[in-house]
């Protein structure tokens, strides 16, 4: 059997799934956001899962839905997290188990930075400090320096609104200005002057790559996730360099992935560098802007796992 661990809203999930169903495919969906049952036994006898796994986005919700607001709910969800973590780490170099729940749970960025670097890519210096006058040397060395988050984009919600932090954004003599002397440890990089950014889907060691013109907008020049819904930028089909491919493939041996979201920048002196992955990251628009079909790609895959299991 296929199991596919997904949330509701995953449309990539849902357009892999209903490919799995034009071929007849024997497959569960296991929704993240609903309970689910789970029973495991630890013995002398203990097996690997024998279905072919992917888990696309978040993990199993252990817990019945009701007691999501109990109380103590962050400690029963705390218990559910290491059942989730032991089902990956049990499976996890198995051939038939893709995605990683542990990864984008742990995912670090910065040391990402690092592994990249140690595999050949050139990356945008950075700064990681609470102190603001190394802010200031690091703005004076470098004339155009951004922030963004170290880990995730805040999100909350009162009663009456939805926050969310900007993303990424030049720092300004002002903000300097307005800074404390010491503030929450944050993330500053030297600003990377681009031609075009590049998005890339990797799977089981095939890559999807587009590259996204947003250097003709003001509103995505910073950013390309600093989506203009109006005018949408330009985003084709692009291939990679082979020795762009190697060092990503020395980059995802080290961090034992098979499957992510990849961004890259490419420089006008046509010079590649690395900023992040992401590893439960989308992929559907690559897939629309480029057609690549690769949810048709990845149910095929799937299935041809499927069927070499039960051989």
């Amino acid at each position: 059997m296929i199991k596919i661990i997904t949330e509701n809203s995953d449309r990539s999930g849902n357009e892999i799934i209903e490919y799995l169903i034009s071929n007849n495919a024997n497959f569960e969906r296991i929704d993240c956001d609903n309970f689910s049952e789970y029973t495991s036994i630890i013995s002398n006898e203990i097996q690997p899962e024998k279905d072919v796994v992917w888990i696309r986005r978040g993990s199993r919700q252990l817990n019945p839905n009701e007691l999501l607001n109990y109380p103590f709910s962050y400690y029963i969800w705390k218990e559910s997290d290491i059942v989730n973590k032991f089902y990956e780490k049990i499976n996890k170099g198995n051939k038939n188990y893709f995605g990683d729940f542990i990864e984008e749970d742990q995912h670090n960025k910065l040391y990402d930075l690092y592994l990249a670097k140690e595999c050949g890519f050139k990356i945008p210096e950075t700064l990681i400090t609470n102190k603001k006058k190394d802010v200031i040397s690091f703005k004076e060395k470098h004339g155009k320096i951004i922030t963004k988050s170290i880990k995730d984009i805040i999100r909350f919600k009162t009663e009456e609104f939805i926050y969310m932090s900007q993303g990424t954004c030049i720092v300004e003599n002002f903000h300097l200005d307005e800074l404390h002397d010491y503030f929450v440890v944050s993330k500053f990089q030297q600003y990377i002057e681009k031609e075009v950014e590049i998005r890339t889907f990797y799977f089981d060691d095939s890559f999807f790559a587009m590259a996204i013109f947003s250097q003709n907008d003001e509103k995505t020049k910073i950013d390309f996730r600093n989506y203009n819904s109006e005018k949408q930028n330009r985003c084709i089909a692009f291939n990679l360099p082979k020795k762009i491919i190697q060092k990503l493939r020395k980059f995802l041996k080290h961090k034992k992935i098979d499957t992510c979201s990849i961004d890259l920048i490419l420089t006008p002196e046509n010079e590649f560098v690395f900023l992040e992955i992401n590893p439960q990251g989308q992929f559907n628009w690559v897939s629309r802007n480029c057609n690549y079909h690769i949810e048709k790609f990845i149910a095929e895959k799937l299935i041809d796992y499927e069927k070499t299991s039960q051989k």
